[in-house]
């Protein structure tokens, strides 16, 4: 089973297959079912249940991060996205179920904790059943949210500005002659006018048919956007608040998904995991007439097995692409119509997503973040891409993933879901070093609870004295650093 990209994992737990339906009906996911004889649940009699919880279920060895939502009104309450049917979470028990109808079939999710070690953290056993019939069993583990003990609202960071998109879930943000592009999901793309980046201003909007939005870069004045079903978009952006469709790339019907954009010079990098884990190389010398050079595969990879380029950076010739189940691959690009590989670093669950690169000392250093359950950041000497080694490594709690990375000189802005906006001093990349931090996560906000990815979802450092961010529920937030 491939849990691709964890933005959508909480569907995943809908929509996995599992074992075929039978004509014998069974309810292997009621609370009777359950085997909870040699489990502690004493600490169930101090669990506080209402809130909002992220959670990790574990199929064949496997991470599977989503979200609960849990409410004293029971029409508010969602369990991985479903909506909650059936509670029970008192005395020594922690049960709850969701059902729902499928094509020809009654599906129920349900969990059943067996212990609760402390009274916001719940550990246990997941089923999803089809017409009352186990075809999916794990466990889980799951944490209610709160902002990590001991901090503020803020340190060493002040929030000029905060703009809500008129709909939507923001996931990110690009800069570029005193306008910012917003991309958010299938609601499109917003401009704003962020020339006072104290009141930014909407002054247009692009709204995909059918389609998914995920990242921009601009140009002079062409905007590029990566769509889930035409590769990439190409927009004149003369008249930020009249945006003008120019073509999609490599053709308009051509099913291929962008992901990750990146611009070195006169050439410009998307990550496309599918249909073929390929990353393209576009010439943009005439920025509003791109050109196809490459179209590269790492060698080696497996895209039934979840290897496949889903964020890239570019440095002197090297491009460092996070290839999620793969881990961070180098490519030596320095000769566009023929990629070389020339290293790569894998780890247990691999989840590669976010990068960033940079020459700090005189080492060539590579951060790189896995993305959902456990996320951290790593720091990996790439000076050798055939021996890469890590360093040095940050990393928040396993349920707060890393959306975001953005590296100036020695300082690595992150963008940390619930965690907010964290500054690390990478001066030292062996001991990373927490220099500022702004938690942008409310519990009240609205849209909370119903992903695993939620909270600050990017960030930008244009040059111009601000960090511009997107903020899932918040929207586009400016900050200053103090």
């Amino acid at each position: 089973m491939n849990r691709y990209l964890v933005v959508t994992a909480g569907a995943l737990l809908l929509t996995l297959p599992g074992c075929p339906r039978t004509e014998e009906v069974k309810r292997e996911c009621e609370l009777e079912a359950f085997e909870l004889s040699a489990c502690d649940r004493s600490g169930f009699a101090s669990i506080q249940a209402d809130g909002i919880w992220k959670s990790n279920v574990t199929l064949d060895g496997l991470d599977t991060p989503a979200a609960m939502l849990l409410s004293s009104d029971p029409s508010k309450s969602l369990l991985f996205g479903a909506p909650l049917t059936e509670r029970k979470v008192e005395g020594e028990t922690f049960f709850l179920a969701s059902d729902y109808n499928g094509s020809s079939s009654s599906i129920r999710l349900a969990v059943a904790g067996c212990q609760a070690p402390t009274p916001e953290q719940v550990k246990g056993e997941f089923r999803r059943c089809v017409n009352g019939e186990a075809d999916l069993k794990g466990t889980f583990e799951a944490v209610r949210i709160k902002r990590v003990a001991g901090e503020q609202e803020a340190s060493g960071m002040e929030l000029v500005s905060e703009t809500a998109v008129p709909r939507g879930t923001p996931m990110d943000v690009f800069v570029s002659g005193g306008y910012a592009y917003v991309t958010a999901l299938s609601h499109g793309l917003f401009i704003y006018d962020v020339r006072d980046p104290a009141s930014p201003t909407k002054v247009a909007e692009i709204s995909p048919t059918n389609d998914t939005w995920n990242r921009s870069w601009v140009k002079g004045q062409t905007l590029y956007i990566s769509s889930n079903t035409e590769g990439l978009l190409v927009y004149d952006v003369s008249t930020p608040s009249a945006p003008r469709r120019v073509k999609a790339l490599p053709t308009a019907s051509s099913g291929l998904q962008g992901w990750g954009l990146f611009m070195d010079g006169d050439r410009l990098y998307m990550m496309s995991p599918s249909p073929k884990a390929e990353v393209l190389i576009f010439d943009i010398s005439t920025p509003a007439d791109p050109t196809v050079l490459t179209r590269y595969y790492v060698p080696d990879t497996d895209p039934q097995a979840g290897e496949a380029p889903v964020e890239g950076v570019v440095l002197n010739n090297r491009l460092y692409v996070g290839h999620w189940a793969y881990g961070l691959a180098v490519v030596d690009v320095t000769d566009v119509s023929k990629p070389e590989a020339k290293g790569h670093f894998g780890y247990d669950k691999a989840s590669s997503r976010p990068v960033a690169a940079g020459v700090i000392g005189d080492r060539t250093i590579a951060f790189e973040a896995s993305e959902g359950w456990g996320s951290r950041i790593r720091a990996l000497d790439v000076s050798d891409p055939a021996h890469i080694t890590e360093v040095g490594r940050f990393e928040m709690r396993p349920e707060s993933t890393v959306a975001g990375l953005t590296l100036v000189g020695t300082k690595l802005y992150v963008a940390h879901n619930q965690d907010g906006l964290r500054v690390l001093d990478m001066s030292n990349p062996s001991t990373p070093r927490q220099i500022a931090y702004y938690n942008t996560w409310r519990e009240t906000d609205s849209g909370r609870g119903r992903a695993f990815l939620d909270g600050l979802s990017g960030v930008e450092v244009p040059g111009d004295g601000y960090i511009y961010a997107t903020e899932t529920s918040r929207g586009l937030l400016v900050f200053r650093e103090q």
